[in-house]
């Protein structure tokens, strides 16, 4: 398992809603929203649930453009912005924390 934060801009609250929403349907992954608008997310680390994950996040933020360079994925290894590296470079990265 892998636990990392998904830090966020400020976001209203019905899109909050809707990315937990988008989290939560992923098998093996759980997320919850943080007091600051983050979300905590912990999954299974293997590359099918990786994948599924990274998919979600970008497709998305795909819906709020300009969503994917305020995006940072963060773990005890360091941190990546979203919208600077492919979806595959994002689950490398995923799979080391």
């Amino acid at each position: 398992m892998i636990t990392f934060v998904l830090e966020l801009p400020k976001l209203a609250p019905e899109k909050q809603i809707q990315l937990e929403d988008v989290l939560l349907k992923i098998p093996r992954v759980d997320a919850f929203a943080q007091d600051d608008g983050d979300f905590s997310i912990t999954a299974e680390n293997t590359n099918i649930v990786l994948r599924d994950l990274v998919a979600a996040i970008y497709g998305w933020a795909s819906d709020h453009p300009g969503m994917a360079l305020q995006m940072k994925v963060v773990c005890p290894k360091g941190e990546m912005v979203l919208g600077k590296h492919s979806p595959n470079d994002v689950i490398h990265f995923l799979s080391t924390c």
